[in-house]
């Protein structure tokens, strides 16, 4: 076997063919140093891996090129062996992990690395003792450029390669399936990775079933050396093993901001799929130049003319907001500007929040002017009924003290008012706001709080018109929140209402409901008013109507009070017709 081997070991590099091989294995062993430090790749340990057994094959066939013997060449067609098998097996795992993005399997990996290809080598190398591999037709032939080895093939040798088809058709269909799953921004890359896939499996299927050769060698190494030279090309641009840039190109293609490529002339050069489609809209054939698109043409005619954008940034557009960012596009600092990469960011959901937020803090300024109004208003009353009582208390008579008191009274009440819906409002919002639920019976509820509007407004003359039904309306309810609720809904009706006119009341039930109508025949609320109705810190009363005091608190706390019963409270209005609301709640199914 030592003497075999020195006799061998020879290569000569004046063959043409050798010197090929040569240059093809620097090329590749260049490409597997390169590869070695682009950790990102998925599955680089295969894909170096798979370049070290084919430079292991092109060694061997450059040596059995160099050998003038049958032996020798015969030695380093079965030496070739662990190449031949290795490298379709760690170009298949790498196939395996770049496009699917998860490890081969470990008994994959020890059946395929080591168990198959010992098998094969074994089954070749044994070759003398069976004669199964390369049978007897075996032989060497002088009548080409250079002496080479005609092989007859075997049941073993077949079954080998059946194996190796196996795997690479496996890796074929893993191609495939990428190319045709793969996102449109690397689809054409998949593409061209499983038409690099396929060229090794035709080179083989030539080389067996037709005796295509290369330099009267089996073609295969080179063929796969031709595949991971295209692979380079395709990566060079560090474009598809660098996952950084696979991560720009992504979020290039598939960003919902409008992206637009142009040159100093203002020609469009590339667009993302957002751009596409906004263009599409207009032009089917994405011919129309950027200066004449919508909304957007008068900040690329600014760019194109005086290399800025416009000082208003904000572009709106089909019910949506933009904002343009250009970012020039130059060979190096101090180059000549070759164009510019424009986006225009969708900021519609910041605006609208922004508008919210002022709307917020305009609404907030709005309450604490209303409430400190509303404050001030009883305090004043009642610190000049005080005034009057304490430093004129001699020449008060007993009515006028009488009246006085009254008036005091009256205003606390209103001031105790106006704390307790502050409370209420802090505690909603706190989630500290509870409920008193027992049963209980709706008409007696709306009953008490009708009974206790008897004397609200009486300078208005507005009557309240309520008949009662027969049996009684059971709830599970908290009676004095309810009573509440029915309570501001119709003090706000009878503040609303012109004077002498009537507040009308019903309370009707389905199967699971009851519902309390409170309808007045006032002048309305304007149409789209529900937020302001139900606010916190609004009231619809403009023009005449703000004399009518109130904190718009009373509406709000209202809405809460009935979701937390599982109702809801309601209104229909008609401007300059009145207002219907509607108080409903679910009955007790236990009574």
């Amino acid at each position: 076997m030592t003497t075999l081997l020195s006799q061998c070991l020879r290569i000569d590099l004046g063959i043409p063919a050798v010197q090929f091989i040569l240059a093809t294995s620097l090329v590749v062993a260049a490409l597997a140093f390169w590869i070695r430090g682009h950790r990102s790749l998925p599955g680089s340990k295969w894909f170096i891996l798979g370049i070290v057994f084919m430079l292991w094959w092109l060694a061997t066939v450059g040596f059995e090129i160099s050998s003038a013997g049958k032996s020798c060449k015969l030695f380093w067609a079965k030496a070739a062996w662990p190449g031949i098998v290795l490298l379709p097996t760690f170009w298949s795992f790498f196939l395996f992990e770049y496009t699917l993005s998860r490890p081969v399997p470990r008994r994959i990996v020890v059946l395929c690395s080591f168990v198959m290809p010992a098998f094969v080598f074994a089954l070749a190398a044994t070759n003398p003792l069976h004669g199964l591999f390369y049978s007897a037709g075996t032989t060497l032939r002088t009548d080409a450029i250079f002496p080479y080895v005609y092989y007859e093939h075997g049941p073993y040798f077949y079954f080998s390669i059946a194996y190796l088809y196996v795997l690479t058709m496996g890796c074929t269909l893993i191609a495939g399936r990428a190319a045709l799953r793969a996102d449109p921004s690397v689809r054409s890359f998949f593409v061209k990775l499983f038409l690099t896939t396929i060229i090794p499996i035709v080179s083989n299927v030539l080389h067996v079933g037709f005796d295509f050769k290369i330099f009267d060698v089996d073609p295969t190494p080179f063929s796969f050396a031709v595949s991971v030279i295209l692979i380079f090309w395709l990566i060079t641009d560090r474009r598809w093993i660098d996952m950084n840039a696979i991560a720009r190109d992504l979020f290039f293609y598939n960003s919902r901001d409008l992206v637009f490529v142009l040159d100093r002339d203002g020609t469009l050069h590339n667009t993302n799929q957002s751009a596409r489609d906004f263009i599409t809209r207009y032009d089917q054939t994405l011919k129309t130049p950027p200066q004449d698109l919508p909304a957007f043409g008068p900040v690329f005619r600014q760019l194109i003319d005086r290399t800025t954008l416009p000082e208003n940034v904000d572009i709106p557009h089909d019910g949506k907001h933009f904002v343009a960012r250009a970012y020039p596009i130059a060979l190096g600092q101090g180059q000549p500007l070759l164009g510019w990469a424009v986006a225009f960011v969708d900021i519609t959901t910041q605006k609208q929040t922004a508008d919210r937020a002022i709307a917020a803090e305009r609404s907030q300024a709005q309450f604490l002017a209303t409430v400190s109004h509303e404050l001030r208003t009883p305090l004043t009353a009642i610190n000049g009924s005080l005034s009057l009582l304490t430093n004129s208390k001699a020449k008060i008579s007993d009515t006028q003290a009488d009246s006085l008191m009254r008036l005091m009274t009256k205003n606390a009440a209103s001031l105790a008012a106006l704390v307790n819906d502050l409370l209420d409002t802090q505690a909603l919002a706190s989630s500290d706001f509870n409920l008193n639920r027992e049963a209980g019976d709706l008409q007696e509820i709306l009953g008490d709080a009708i009974a206790s509007m008897a004397t609200f407004l009486p300078e208005k003359n507005v009557t309240l018109a309520y008949s009662p039904l027969d049996p009684p309306v059971p709830v599970f309810a908290d009676s004095v929140r309810i009573r509440q609720v029915i309570v501001n809904v119709l003090s706000n009706a009878m503040k609303f209402s012109d004077s002498g006119t009537e507040v009308g009341i019903s309370l009707k039930t389905t199967a699971d409901t009851a519902t309390i109508f409170i309808k007045d025949n006032g002048r309305g609320i304007p149409p789209n008013s529900e937020d302001k109705v139900f606010g916190r810190f609004s009231q619809i009363a403009e023009g005449d109507e703000r004399k009518i005091t109130g904190s718009g608190l009373g509406m709000h706390i209202s809405r809460q009070i009935m979701l937390q019963h599982g109702g809801t409270i309601t209104y229909e209005s008609t401007l300059g017709a009145g207002t219907t609301f509607a108080i409903s709640i679910p009955l007790d199914q236990a009574a």
